[in-house]
């Protein structure tokens, strides 16, 4: 489509930052792929940057890069000439597809997120971390000064290498932000005390960074919007930190994030939980303060409709998309074609950030081939032989694995027990704050149609059936069921149904409810807690009871934190270190008992109306045994393997899909 005829003609214009012509207003947002670089640059690290660049990005932020001789292996390393040719191919790599590569500056000072303390933290105060109470020691002024000194030369190694500028990242609760806050920085010097002396850190460096670099190299700073932390930064604080650091500095562009290592910490990726474009009317606010200063917009926007509209408005003059484009590369070059249709689109559900803070390579539920050379293709390399590929189950592994197989040129078809795709993914979609999840089986759906996978849907597959279709390799993805917990009574097995069939019985009858419902959970996942505020728009009470120290335990620490505060500000009550207790006055009275795990007396629970429970699930292998005994083929992918996420169940699938 030409450029006139964009739909989106404000996201595709060009933009000039410090001499840089960006050929439209699309950036890459910092985040850590987890790729590493103790060896040097991982070939999946460089894949995974420059297939952005690739997808259309006129700008590419990178991760944290070590700046400074403290920073670990885990960097590319910018403070000496260890890493210089790895610094320039990725640059290099980049810039081929007219792109610019910005490095992001920043250090975490005590700012933790993950289990555990760390003991090699510095900071402003000596305060202990909001979030891992981890103590650091206090940076006196030498240590600033040399700190300074070291990321200003790395910069201009970056800038040596190709590096088109750098992002000063001074916020999420990090070092620079914690000398920033008044909450963190308590010191009576130079860099504390009050507003101007706290911000000299981040000045002086920008100051330094500038004077090394010039006015052709790109600085932008990341700042904090609202750190949702009491004592911390207000947007009236932001306001005045980002009108006293442009009046004093030559800044590029500014964005703002928000949270902090704090219970604020679900602010920094909002899930469904949030409106969609979450910050754009503080970030469209904060902009006109700083007038001739590009800003750019961030937080939760993940449509190019929406993009089109906050740059129309005039709220931002950039757009920073970070699990957008973690999830779709393509993204840029889709939505300038008249392709949004064709995006795969972020579903919020924060796994990438899971698996980088288990210290793992960055994975993503709705993207299989994260950073791998041929992400952005939309043809697979053809498979030496075609086959016929049946697939057994129509969630959303099985699913994967057909759309793969189909890219490959087999012949594919899926059996499936209900009317629609999606299986469990599905089911839980249509539960409160997570609609999203159905980004993923609506896509793989078009792509399946599109690549001509036939389809029995609405019936369970007989083992005779699919054998008779004479396929060449069997994908078998039927699920996993709930199992029943050993500590629940034996006489409520008769009457206690699982939480997923009990939330389909009770969604075939919409209408309020009267009474309470409870749930007994030793799952621990997501789709509980879905649940339970599904069952608060329908009951008069909810009540979660559960034999562990708490809840939520299985599920990331950003979007724990938001299930503990709607929790809280819905009324859904937790009874943690419990098991209910069988009597003769649940089937009697409708009254539920439970006592501590530990014994002691029993506690009521009145007028219950829907009781089930959440469990680990099993396999689901009734045709397993009659599959295998044909001799073909057979992979086990998704839950029927090992109940476990949607991350798993699309990786496996797509693996499944490229081995037959």
């Amino acid at each position: 489509m030409p450029m006139d005829e964009s739909p989106y003609p404000r996201l595709f214009s060009p933009q000039i930052l410090a001499g840089h012509r960006l050929k439209n207003r699309i950036t890459h947002a910092s985040i850590s792929p987890r790729f590493g670089a103790h060896q040097g640059l991982h070939p999946r690290y460089w894949h995974y940057y420059v297939n952005r660049a690739k997808g259309g990005a006129a700008m590419v932020v990178t991760d944290p890069m070590g700046i400074s001789p403290q920073h670990g292996p885990e960097r590319l390393c910018a403070y000496n000439d260890s890493m210089l040719d790895d610094l320039r191919r990725l640059s290099d790599g980049v810039r081929t597809h007219d792109s610019l590569l910005i490095g992001q500056v920043q250090d975490t000072g005590r700012g933790r997120h993950v289990p555990g303390r760390t003991y090699q933290a510095m900071g402003a105060s000596a305060l202990p971390d909001d979030l891992s109470y981890s103590m650091p020691r206090v940076m006196d002024s030498d240590e600033i000064e040399r700190f300074i000194a070291d990321a200003a030369q790395s910069c201009q190694r970056m800038q040596a290498c190709g590096f088109g500028g750098v992002e000063v990242s001074a916020g999420h609760g990090h070092l620079f932000h914690q000398f920033l806050s008044p909450r963190s920085n308590q010191r009576d010097d130079a860099y504390g005390g009050d507003a101007p002396r706290r911000l000299r850190f981040l000045l002086a460096l920008c100051q330094a960074i500038r004077a090394v670099c010039g006015s052709g190299f790109i600085i932008g700073v990341k700042l904090p919007g609202d750190d949702g932390v009491p004592g911390g930064i207000t947007p009236c604080a932001a306001g005045q930190i980002a009108q006293s650091l442009v009046s004093m500095v030559k800044i590029d562009y500014l964005t703002y994030c928000q949270g902090s290592h704090h219970r604020s910490l679900e602010m920094h990726l909002p899930d469904d939980s949030y409106p969609r474009q979450t910050y754009m009317g503080l970030i469209g606010q904060l902009k006109t303060l700083t007038p001739g200063v590009a800003v750019m917009g961030l937080g939760r926007i993940t449509d190019p409709a929406e993009a089109e509209a906050i740059l129309q408005r005039g709220d931002a003059d950039m757009i920073g998309l970070g699990r957008a484009l973690i999830v779709d590369p393509g993204w840029p070059s889709k939505a300038q074609a008249g392709r949004a249709s064709d995006i795969r689109y972020c579903v919020s559900c924060n796994t990438c950030w899971k698996t980088i803070n288990n210290n793992r390579h960055m994975g993503c539920d709705n993207n299989p081939r994260l950073a791998q050379a041929n992400e952005l293709d939309e043809r697979l390399p053809a498979a030496p032989r075609l086959k016929k590929v049946a697939v057994v189950g129509a969630g959303i592994a099985g699913m994967q694995a057909a759309v793969t197989a189909a890219m490959r040129g087999h012949q594919v078809m899926v059996w499936g027990q209900s009317a629609q795709v999606g299986g469990k993914a599905r089911a839980m979609a249509q539960m409160p704050l997570a609609e999203s999840m159905s980004s993923i089986y609506d896509h793989q759906w078009i792509t399946a149609q599109r690549l001509g996978v036939g389809f029995a849907l609405g019936r369970w597959a007989h083992a005779e059936e699919v054998l008779a279709w004479q396929p060449d390799a069997v994908v078998l993805a039927t699920g996993a069921c709930m199992t029943w917990p050993q500590d629940l009574p034996g006489p409520l097995q008769s009457v206690v149904p699982d939480l997923r069939q009990a939330m389909a019985d009770l969604m075939a009858h919409p209408g309020a409810q009267k009474g309470t419902a409870v749930i007994y959970d030793l799952d621990q996942t997501e789709g509980t807690y879905a649940a339970a505020e599904y069952l608060r728009d329908r009951f008069e009470r909810v009540v979660v009871l559960s034999p562990r120290e708490t809840i939520a335990e299985e599920v990331v620490l950003v979007m724990r934190q938001r299930i503990h505060r709607r929790f809280f500000e819905r009324g859904i009550e937790v009874k943690t270190w419990v098991d209910p207790v069988w009597t003769e006055r649940f089937e009697n009275h409708a009254c539920l008992q439970y006592r501590s795990v530990f014994g002691g007396p029993l506690h009521d629970i009145e007028n219950v109306a829907f009781f089930a429970y959440a469990t680990p699930r099993k396999p689901k292998l009734e045709l397993h045994q009659a599959l295998l005994a044909s001799g073909l083929s057979l992979t086990l992918v998704g839950d029927c393997k090992m109940a476990r996420d949607a991350l798993s169940a699309t990786a496996e699938g797509h693996e499944a899909g490229m081995s037959v």
